[in-house]
C-alpha cells in the first residue's frame, strides 16, 4: 500500500464510532426536547391558573 492509502485508512470512522454518535444525539435531542416541554407545559399551567383567576374575580 502506499502511503497516502494508509493515510485515508487512518482518517476512517471505526465501525463502531457512528453507532455511539448516533446514541449520544438521539439522547442530546430527547433530552432537549423533554426540557422543552416540560417548560412550555409550566408556563401553559400558570396561564391557565391566572385566566382562571380572572374569569372567577368577575362574577364574585
Amino acid at each position: 500500500m502506499t502511503k497516502m492509502a494508509l493515510k485515508a485508512m487512518s482518517r476512517m470512522a471505526r465501525p463502531g464510532q457512528a453507532a455511539v454518535e448516533y446514541i449520544l444525539t438521539t439522547m442530546v435531542l430527547v433530552t432537549c426536547f423533554a426540557a422543552m416541554y416540560g417548560f412550555i407545559q409550566g408556563q401553559l399551567k400558570l396561564l391557565f391558573i391566572l385566566a382562571g383567576k380572572k374569569i372567577l374575580m368577575t362574577y364574585y
